[in-house]
C-alpha cells in the first residue's frame, strides 16, 4: 500500500523527467528538420568535392617537387665525376653535401650498373610508417648502358593521405545522406520514442523507490519517537547513507543517549543519596554509644584496686582490645561522615593540561591530604614510580577542579596499593609503575590511570564502584564510589579495564565537552541531587 507521500514523490520526480525530455525530443526534431535543410544542399557537396581534388592536386605537387629535387641532385657535376670514376670516397662527399640540401631526403644512394652500392648516406633514422610516406627516385648519373644510378629516397607526411581519405569518406556519406534522409531520420525518431517511453516508465519505478526509501527511513523515525514518548530510552534508529535524513537520524540518537545518560545519572545520584542517607544515619548511630564505651571500660580498669594478676592482665586486655577497635570504628564513622557529607559539584571551563600540571607538581600534597587517617601515605611512596603523561594540545573541559583532584588522588592511590600489595620490595628498583594520561577524543577526552599491578578481575569491574564493595581487607569500599559519584555529577562515565600498555588495571574517566549538552544538564541539575548544593568547610575528608 503507497502512502500519500510516496505518491506525490514519485508525481513529481516524474515530471520533472518526462517535461525537459519532452521538450528536448520537440527542439530535437526542430533541429534536425532545420539541420538537413541547412547542411544538404549542393554547394556544400561541391565545395567537399573541390577540398578532395585540391588535396589530390597538394599530394600531386608534393611529389612532383620531390623528382624535381631528385633530377637537380642527378645533375650535380661533383657527382657525376664521382660516379663516373666509380671513386666512392668523392661519391661520399658529394652525397654529403647533397644531403644538407634537402631535408625532406630519408636516404641518398649511388649504385653501379649491377645495382651494387658505390656510396651511401641516409639521415640517421628509418622512415617511420606511422606518420611518413616514402618516396623513391632514381636518375641516371650518366648516359649509356654502364652509367651509374642515383636512388633518392624523400619522407613527406602521410597525414594529408589520412586526410584525403577522410575527406573521401565525408563526401560519400554526405551524399548517401542526401539520397536518403528520411531513411537515415526515422531510426532516430524511433530512439527518441522509445527513450521516452523507457524513461517513463523507469522514472515512475525510481520515483516509487526513492520516495519509499525517504519514507522508510521516516517511518523508523516516527515509531521511534513514538517508543520514546512511552518512556523507552533504549530504542536507536539505524544511520544510513548520507544525507540530511542521516544526520537528523545521527543527532535523534545522539539526544537519546544522552537523555538515556541523564536518567542513569539522576537515577544513580538518587541510589548514591540513599546510601549517603544511610551511610550518616549508620555514622550517627555507631558514634554516640563509642564513647560511653570507651569510658566504661577505663573506668573498670581504672577503679579496679584488687591484687589478683590474672584479672589484672584480663583487664589491660580488655581495656586494649576496646580502645583499638573503638578507634578502628572511629575511623569507620569518620569515612561514612566524610561519605554523606560529599558536596555537589560544581563546573567550571579550565584548561585540561594546566589542571593536571597543578595536579603533578601538588600531588604529594594532595595525598597526605586525602589519605586516610591513620594509614600511610601510600600516594608518596617512593618505590612506586608515578608519571605523569600531559598532551601539548590539552582541550578545555568543565569540572570542579577539587573534586576531580580527589578523583585522581583516589584512582592513584589505589593504584599504588595495588602495585605494592602485587609485587615484592625491591632494593634500588621501582616495585612498580603507575601513569596518569589524558586522551583526546571527537566527543570530549578520557582520564587514565593505570598500573603494572594485578589488575581487576572481570567479575568485579563492574561491582568495584558501588558502595560498600571492597577486595581489600582494611577497605571500607567507599573509595571508587565517592569517584564515581563525582564522574557522574560531571556527567562523564567511569570504567574499569585491563591496561594494554603496562598488563595491569586500568581505570578510564571520559568527560564530555565543555559546551556540550552532557555538560549544560550536568551545570543545571543541582536539583537533582538529593543532598543540598553546598560544599563543607575547610579541606575534603577522603
Amino acid at each position: 500500500m503507497l502512502g500519500k507521500t510516496e505518491r506525490r514523490l514519485a508525481l513529481v520526480i516524474l515530471l520533472t523527467a518526462i517535461l525537459p525530455l519532452a521538450g528536448a525530443l520537440v527542439l530535437a526534431v526542430a533541429l534536425m528538420d532545420y539541420a538537413s535543410s541547412v547542411w544538404l544542399r549542393p554547394e556544400v557537396e561541391q565545395q567537399l568535392e573541390r577540398g578532395i581534388d585540391l588535396y589530390k592536386d597538394y599530394v600531386g605537387v608534393v611529389k612532383d617537387d620531390m623528382k624535381h629535387q631528385a633530377d637537380a641532385m642527378a645533375g650535380d657535376v661533383p657527382l657525376r665525376d664521382a660516379a663516373s670514376r666509380r671513386d666512392p670516397a668523392a661519391c661520399r662527399r658529394a652525397l654529403d653535401t647533397l644531403f644538407l640540401r634537402y631535408p625532406q631526403l630519408v636516404s641518398l644512394a649511388v649504385e653501379d650498373e649491377d645495382a651494387r652500392p658505390l656510396a651511401l648516406r641516409d639521415r640517421g633514422r628509418p622512415i617511420d610508417e606511422a606518420t611518413e610516406r616514402k618516396l623513391q627516385v632514381s636518375r641516371a648519373l650518366g648516359e649509356g648502358d654502364g652509367a651509374s644510378t642515383l636512388v633518392a629516397t624523400f619522407a613527406f607526411d602521410r597525414r594529408y593521405e589520412r586526410e584525403l581519405e577522410e575527406a573521401g569518406k565525408t563526401h560519400d556519406m554526405y551524399a548517401q545522406l542526401g539520397k536518403e534522409r528520411a531513411r537515415v531520420y526515422a531510426p532516430y525518431y524511433e530512439a527518441f520514442a522509445v527513450i521516452l517511453g523507457i524513461t517513463v516508465f523507469l522514472t515512475i519505478a525510481v520515483g516509487f523507490l526513492l520516495a519509499r526509501g525517504v519514507t522508510g527511513r521516516i517511518r523508523p523515525l516516527a515509531g521511534a519517537i513514538n517508543e520514546v514518548a512511552a518512556g523507552n530510552l533504549d530504542v536507536r534508529v539505524p544511520v544510513v547513507g548520507k544525507d540530511e535524513l542521516t544526520d537528523l537520524a545521527r543527532v535523534f540518537n545522539r539526544m537519546l543517549g544522552e537523555m538515556q545518560q541523564s536518567r542513569a545519572r539522576i537515577e544513580y545520584l538518587q541510589r548514591i543519596g540513599a546510601w549517603q542517607e544511610m551511610a550518616q544515619r549508620l555514622a550517627h548511630e555507631i558514634k554516640n554509644p563509642l564513647t560511653p564505651i570507651q569510658l566504661a571500660v577505663q573506668e573498670c580498669h581504672r577503679k579496679y584496686g584488687g591484687e589478683d594478676p590474672r584479672f589484672r592482665a584480663l583487664l589491660d586486655t580488655t581495656l586494649e582490645i576496646v580502645e583499638e577497635e573503638v578507634g578502628t570504628l572511629r575511623r569507620l564513622v569518620g569515612n561514612f561522615s566524610s561519605f554523606a557529607r560529599l558536596p555537589h559539584a560544581e563546573l567550571a571551563e579550565a584548561d585540561l593540561g594546566d589542571f593536571l600540571r597543578d595536579c603533578s607538581e601538588h600531588f604529594g600534597h594532595l595525598g597526605a591530604e586525602l589519605s586516610e587517617e591513620g594509614a600511610d601515605d601510600v600516594v608518596l611512596s617512593p618505590d612506586v614510580q608515578v608519571r605523569w603523561e600531559i598532551p601539548a594540545d590539552a582541550p578545555r573541559v568543565a569540572i570542579d577542579r577539587q573534586m576531580m583532584r580527589r578523583v585522581l588522588v583516589n584512582l592513584v592511590r589505589n593504584a599504588v596499593q595495588a602495585v605494592r600489595a602485587a609485587n615484592p620490595e625491591r632494593d634500588a628498583q621501582p616495585r612498580g609503575h603507575v601513569v596518569v594520561r589524558a586522551v583526546t577524543r571527537a566527543e570530549g577526552v578520557d582520564l587514565v590511570v593505570e598500573d603494572d599491578g594485578p589488575g581487576v578481575p572481570e567479575a568485579s569491574r563492574e561491582r568495584v564502584f558501588d558502595p560498600y564493595f571492597t577486595t581489600k581487607a582494611e577497605g571500607t569500599g567507599l573509595g571508587l564510589a565517592i569517584v564515581k559519584k563525582i564522574v557522574v555529577e560531571h556527567n562523564g562515565t567511569i570504567a574499569a579495564r585491563p591496561s594494554e600498555s603496562l598488563g595491569g588495571a586500568a581505570f578510564v574517566v571520559s568527560l564530555p565537552q565543555p559546551h556540550s549538552l552532557a555538560i549544560a544538564v550536568a551545570k543545571g541539575d543541582g536539583a537533582d541531587d538529593p543532598r543540598p548544593s553546598t560544599r563543607t568547610a575547610g579541606r575534603p575528608a577522603a
